[in-house]
């Protein structure tokens, strides 16, 4: 790749000209100046030395199909179609049909905005944000871009919403409203456990140690293309873990084995036997849209509109830590990847928890019996004649 070097000369148009050969191609450039002119030359044939892809004009939607279909070896179907899903933002839109050279910040910036204009909600947008990213930034690593344009974009701000947690009389109130007992032993359980709602719903039987009285979380339930699959893995690898488990779980845990025997003798072949704690009533994966959809029922139901399927994990983990238990138990129990996650979503417990402190070391205070201040004795001076 050389550049050809030619005296700037006067256009009609008042404009000055340089030219590059670049592959074979005489490429031309225009400035008001011979320095802007040239300028646009150099900083293009530096481009093509340092990005060889760029000769090849790949636009942005071409190389994000292109990168995502590469992603499918490397990370979980699951991430592999989120992915696919994320990027129907931009594929197929202008900005899509953008050359990878000619894509500048600003051409981000608008897009997120129409995105956000359009209702998707910042979570959204930010993840778009985050996996472009990552294309963009396997482009600049290949040789197609010579730096990643979104470097310089804002993500747009995604309010911190405070995990809502039930009170022990709104828990009453909920499960005193619902009348479907293989409900009520779902609710009941994701109350004991913590545990995601696709977590609860790829629970397996054999991963129950009776005499241990613990769960495995070893699988999820998740929709993928409107179907209900089990995924033998969990959301990282914090996520695989074992939790002990109340007497009370243990007997509704034995209550729905008996539910599922019946079902098994009822159904017979027609059953389908995935080793699923909570299944449809035919053995197949439960869908997690219809459980969300029926807890939000039976909370509208308890007058508790404003929470939902999540606020039942919220409960739980609100309720160890106001009864002392350490934030890394927690943790571990929620499968949070990070000790920081688990403060970072109940830091409005820890005032709660701070005034229950004080509380306790008033009354340690009381009780301590303290002991008259000793008197330091005055030594008697020997005086030496």
């Amino acid at each position: 790749m050389e550049a050809d070097f030619v005296m700037p000369k006067r256009k009609i148009d008042q404009l000055y000209e340089v030219t590059a050969t670049v592959d074979g191609k005489r490429k031309h450039f225009y400035g008001h100046t011979a320095a802007e002119a040239k300028a646009k030359r150099e900083q293009y044939v530096e481009m093509h030395k340092r990005c060889p892809l760029a000769r090849f004009n790949i636009s942005l939607e071409e190389w994000l199909a292109a990168w995502v279909d590469t992603m499918r070896m490397s990370v979980a179907e699951t991430t592999y179609r989120s992915y696919r899903n994320t990027l129907k933002y931009i594929i197929g839109t202008p900005l899509g049909k953008k050359r990878l050279e000619d894509l500048r910040p600003s051409m981000f910036q608008q897009r997120w905005q129409e995105l956000l204009d359009a209702g998707l909600s910042p979570r959204t947008v930010i993840y778009c944000h985050t996996v472009t990213s990552s294309a963009l930034k396997q482009a600049v690593f290949d040789g197609a871009l010579p730096s990643n344009p979104l470097l310089s974009v804002r993500r747009p701000r995604n309010p911190k919403k405070q995990a809502k947690a039930l009170s022990e009389m709104q828990v009453h109130q909920l499960l005193s409203v619902i009348q479907n007992p293989r409900y009520l032993r779902l609710i009941r359980f994701a109350l004991a456990t913590g545990m995601r709602r696709e977590e609860i719903l790829g629970q397996t039987i054999s991963g129950i140690d009776f005499a241990r009285k613990t769960v495995s979380v070893t699988q999820t339930v998740v929709i993928i293309d409107k179907d209900h699959v089990i995924v033998p893995t969990a959301k990282t690898s914090s996520s695989l873990r074992t939790i002990t488990v109340d007497d009370q779980t243990m007997q509704d845990i034995r209550d729905q084995l008996a539910y599922l025997d019946e079902q098994k003798r009822s159904l017979g072949s027609a059953y389908f036997d995935n080793d699923l704690l909570f299944p449809a009533p035919d053995g197949r994966p439960l869908s997690p849209t219809t459980v969300t959809h029926q807890v939000k029922a039976y909370l509208r139901e308890a007058g508790l509109g404003e929470f939902s399927m999540h606020s039942l994990r919220h409960t739980h983990a609100t309720m160890l830590l106001k009864a002392g238990i350490h934030f890394k138990i927690v943790q571990y129990r929620l499968g949070h990847s990070t000790f920081g996650t688990t403060m970072d979503v109940y830091s409005h417990v820890t005032p709660e928890m701070d005034q229950s402190a004080v509380v306790v070391i008033g009354d340690a205070f009381r009780k301590m019996s303290y002991a008259p201040e000793k008197t330091e004795k005055k030594q008697s001076v020997v005086k030496t004649s």
